[in-house]
């Protein structure tokens, strides 16, 4: 019988946490758990609810730390796990009553060190509902690392993981607050995953209850992974760069056209029109410039 270690990072989601904690505690299956909740500086009552729903259970952790993202947050809470295997959910975020049952089995039959299966949206945090699963979930490999480098396909709430894997690649990188993206590059860098055809886990859907609403962060936030991972990654090849590269600098054109008015004389029009037309050697002096497209205005936080 294998182990998993459920990890939970939480800032001021305690409306969701009856739902988010319910299910990770009711999850199917024959294997050895434990659960580490971590709340990371949060101002609403995280707290106190995820106390009163993890009062009287076994193998539960909560660790209280000052504010300083999820990135720093998810990586303290791995060092403190102990089984072989990482099931960490957002703090707003649902599990299928099956999900790590079957993931767990998609990735002992592959002999898989990471696997992940489908998100799907939600509404109501009281009242999810996972489509009904038909026959045996099919699973294959997938190129998760092409996929990063065009976008942001996940998060890492339908994710099973190594945990010696996670450590090999470094974990999350803290340099970027948002824990998921960074983690997601380095994993399918290394390992490519499995990917299971079942919906796994659920997002929230309300309008303002994710980092993703910020739309200023994110953009910068997966920059910043991406102008971090190729210069951490000199292996990648070229043909991987130049997407990549070419994708952050689209980024960057396409808010500072869309929120900021810039137009085709401005030095992010043509920053992007050198790394798509260019090879990537020609445009990656610039690659950090990217950032700054989504800096705030002075006089804004």
């Amino acid at each position: 019988m294998t182990g998993v270690s459920f990890v939970v990072t939480i800032y001021n989601k305690a409306r969701f946490l009856p739902a988010v904690l319910g299910a990770i505690f009711g999850q199917e299956g024959d294997f050895a758990r434990e659960y580490i909740f971590i709340d990371d500086g949060s101002r609403d009552d995280s707290v106190a609810v995820m106390e009163r729903l993890c009062a009287g259970r076994p193998n539960v952790r909560i660790i209280r730390q000052a504010n300083a993202g999820p990135a720093k947050a998810t990586n303290a809470a791995v060092k403190v796990a102990n089984h072989p295997w990482l099931k960490i959910v957002d703090g707003d975020d649902v599990l299928a009553p099956d999900a790590t049952k079957v993931l767990l089995a998609a990735a002992q039959d592959a002999g898989a060190r990471f696997v992940l299966g489908r998100n799907v949206p939600f509404t109501d945090p009281d009242h999810v509902v996972f489509p009904a699963a038909s026959g045996a979930a099919t699973a294959r490999p997938y190129d998760l690392l092409s996929d990063c480098l065009r976008n942001v396909p996940c998060n890492l709430s339908p994710t099973l993981i190594d945990r010696a894997l996670y450590w090999e690649v470094g974990g999350c990188d803290e340099r970027v607050f948002i824990q998921d993206f960074s983690l997601l590059l380095r994993l399918s860098w290394r390992a490519q995953p499995i990917l299971l055809d079942r919906a796994v886990s659920a997002s929230s859907d309300l309008p303002g209850s994710r980092l993703t609403d910020n739309q200023r962060l994110m953009l910068g936030e997966t920059s910043k992974a991406i102008v971090y991972f190729l210069a951490e990654t000199t292996a990648l090849p070229w043909r991987l760069r130049r997407t990549a590269t070419e994708r952050a600098f689209g980024r960057a054109w396409k808010w500072q056209h869309r929120r900021c008015g810039a137009g085709i004389l401005s030095r992010w029009f043509w920053l992007y029109a050198l790394a798509k037309l260019g090879p990537p050697w020609l445009a990656a002096p610039f690659l950090a410039s990217t950032l700054d497209a989504f800096a705030a205005p002075r006089g804004t936080r």
